[in-house]
């Protein structure tokens, strides 16, 4: 699995997925296909969930994950914008998305809606939030 992190000055851009029924905030990715590298499937993902043309800057990690769909490991990389605006292209798996700052995803975390990989991911992700 993938993951972009696309900051906008101090805030995180995070989707709201519903797939499953519950509510799960996480940046915007998903599964890698055989036929790509991990960098691919970042781009790939994100053009699919929200419209955006994005370019991986930087890996931030690796980080264990549970999900409906099994237990997993999601790379995380950072992105830029390269062009388009979010835009919702999948409405029966993502429902929203919005930017959050630091303390709203450590509200998240604590509320038990912020996936397991963020809430894994937020000590190595706090610097670039604060």
């Amino acid at each position: 699995m993938v993951a972009g992190l696309i900051l906008e000055g101090k805030k995180l851009l995070l989707v709201h997925n519903t797939k499953y029924g519950g509510l799960r905030i996480e940046p915007p990715g998903g599964k890698k296909n055989k036929d790509e590298d991990w960098e691919q499937a970042v781009i790939r993902e994100i053009k699919e969930e929200l419209g955006l043309e994005v370019q991986p800057m930087k890996l931030l990690g690796t980080y264990d994950t549970q999900s409906p769909e099994g237990d997993f490991s999601v790379r995380m990389y950072f992105c830029k914008i390269v062009s388009g605006s979010p835009t919702l292209l999948e409405p029966e798996k993502i429902s929203q998305f919005g930017w959050y700052d630091h303390k709203e995803i450590n509200d998240l975390a604590r509320n038990g809606i912020l996936v397991p990989n963020m809430r894994a991911a937020l000590k190595d992700l706090g610097p670039y939030l604060s």
